[in-house]
Order: structure tokens, then sequence, then C-alpha cells
């Protein structure tokens, strides 16, 4: 066992995390206490962080099946999509309330986001 990544600095730093590919070139991690989203190789090194307004509280984390990468606030109420800035994908306007899962499949076009009890289907073309 080896490990590749820690932070003690708070209790929800290492919140959750995905994998970019097959070859798990690229960890995506959510630190859930200080609103970030890092990016680590494969080794554990931090490639980059991501903060922004559009994301309050991330609690989840999902590379679609073609790399894109979405990120979901809890407080922000928001699904965002990160590809070297943020864009806003779903929000409250959409009917986003305190995201729990969310799934994109590209050749749909269809953004699938989990809530509290429901789920909500939003076409993205």
């Amino acid at each position: 066992m080896k490990k590749i990544y820690e932070d003690t600095s708070n209790p929800l730093s290492v919140y959750k995390f995905a994998v970019s590919d097959f070859f798990g070139t690229r960890l995506y991690v959510i630190n859930y206490s200080k609103n970030k989203l890092l990016t680590l190789s494969s080794d554990g090194t931090v490639l980059s962080s991501v903060e922004d307004s559009a994301l309050i509280r991330p609690t989840g984390v999902h590379v679609s099946e073609t790399g894109q990468l979405l990120v979901w606030g809890h407080d922000s109420n928001t699904v965002v999509q990160i590809d070297g800035e943020v864009r806003v994908l779903a929000s409250e306007i959409d009917g986003i309330y305190h995201p729990k899962s969310v799934y994109y499949s590209a050749r749909t076009g269809r953004l699938i986001v989990g809530l509290f009890d429901n789920i909500l289907v939003i076409h993205t073309r």
C-alpha cells in the first residue's frame, strides 16, 4: 500500500475524488471545507487548485466518458464544468438545490442530477 496524498488541515480536506481515465493519470480531489478542487498527478503531486464563487461546499466530482470534469456545490446549488475556467451548467434556476450526485452523457447531452427527493434530467444541447 502507498499513500499518495494527505491533507490533515481539516477533517473534510479529502472529501471525494474521481479518476480521469482508465490509466489514472489525473485524480480530482474535493476539499469540502476549503471549497476547492485539486488536480493531482498519479504520484500525488498537486498540479492545480480551483476555487470559484460558483462552487460553495463542493460535494462531488464526475469525469464523463469524454473527459469533461463536473463538480457540484451543495451550498452554491450549482453543477459546474471545469476546463481551465469554471462554467455553470445548471443552478437553482434549473431546479438544482443541494445536489447529491451528477452524471453527464456526452452522447445524449443530458445532465442527470440527483437531489434530496428527486432526479432532474437537464438537456444541455
